[in-house]
């Protein structure tokens, strides 16, 4: 969750400017009355928001003590007599003002935080595959768009592997859907522990996954989804089809010669890494 700030925008945009207005007017009305140890008083108000805002109850009550320190220093040099009850009078006025400012503060930062604690959990949810915690094809989407991006700016290589689970339908038949929910978690944390840090992988539906690897030439492509196929389990193979970005093509058709190598891959028996053919080719194909 990402980390937040003491002081919202909106209350220094909002409330403290206007807190600050009003106690200005009335501070110049008390000294319109000869009145200046209220006035003096009423400004110590500000400090008081203003501390309280950022370090809640505790920081008003610092701020209050200071206030009600700074009112008998101006009211011992002023000669003017206060007394118990108007000394005791301002501590509780200064007191009640900073504990309240500073409860409101610590209420507001504690919704702003839960508020922002449920968002970024209904993102992650919106984002994720539920079966196998892998990011969902809405999220593929933007992560493939941002790669895409960055390839254009450096010039640099990037590649998309295209995965299948090879003969998942005869499985889910003979031993059941959930057999075959097991072999796709099994496919993705196989992929997953053996793709690099920068890399990203997606399960876009079924038994399918996209995996865009940065920076990531076609021979290294290879070499990496072959790793990957050697760690998938003997019992049931997947199979690859690696297609690398030509520097002109639209996303989708990066992502359709993949797919056609991987069926490629398939039909050649599956178990193994196949290679896209070249636009052409893959247009001529579909």
């Amino acid at each position: 969750m990402r980390p937040h700030e003491p002081v919202t925008s909106s209350t220094g945009a909002v409330i403290v400017p206007l807190s600050i207005a009003l106690l200005v007017i009335v501070t110049v009305l008390r000294l319109a009355v000869s009145n200046p140890i209220e006035a003096v008083g009423f400004l110590y108000v500000i400090p008081i928001s203003l501390l309280a805002s950022e370090r809640g109850w505790r920081g008003g009550l610092y701020a209050a003590a200071a206030a009600v320190g700074l009112t008998v220093f101006w009211a011992v040099v002023q000669h003017v007599p206060l007394g118990v009850i108007g000394y005791a009078s301002r501590t509780a006025t200064f007191a009640s003002v900073g504990v309240l400012v500073g409860l409101h503060a610590e209420q507001r930062r504690k919704l702003e935080s839960e508020r922002e604690r449920l968002l970024d959990e209904l993102r992650a949810t919106a984002l994720s595959d539920p079966l196998t915690g892998l990011p969902n094809r809405r999220a593929w989407d933007e992560r493939l768009e941002h790669e895409l991006a960055v390839a254009r700016r450096s010039g640099s290589s990037l590649s998309v592997a295209a995965i299948d689970l090879d003969k998942l339908k005869e499985a889910n038949d003979a031993l059941g859907h959930e057999h075959g929910d097991r072999l796709i978690e099994q496919c993705a944390r196989v992929c997953a522990g053996v793709l690099r840090q920068t890399d990203f992988i997606a399960r876009i539906g079924g038994d399918e996954f996209l995996v865009v690897l940065p920076a990531c030439p076609a021979a290294e492509a290879a070499q990496l989804s072959k790793r990957m196929v050697a760690a998938g389990h003997p019992s049931h193979s997947f199979s690859i089809g690696v297609a690398t970005w030509d520097g002109t093509e639209e996303t989708y058709e990066l992502v359709h010669r993949a797919d056609i190598a991987m069926y490629a891959a398939k039909a050649a028996g599956g178990g193994r890494v196949s290679l896209a053919p070249r636009m052409s080719q893959a247009r001529r194909a579909s």
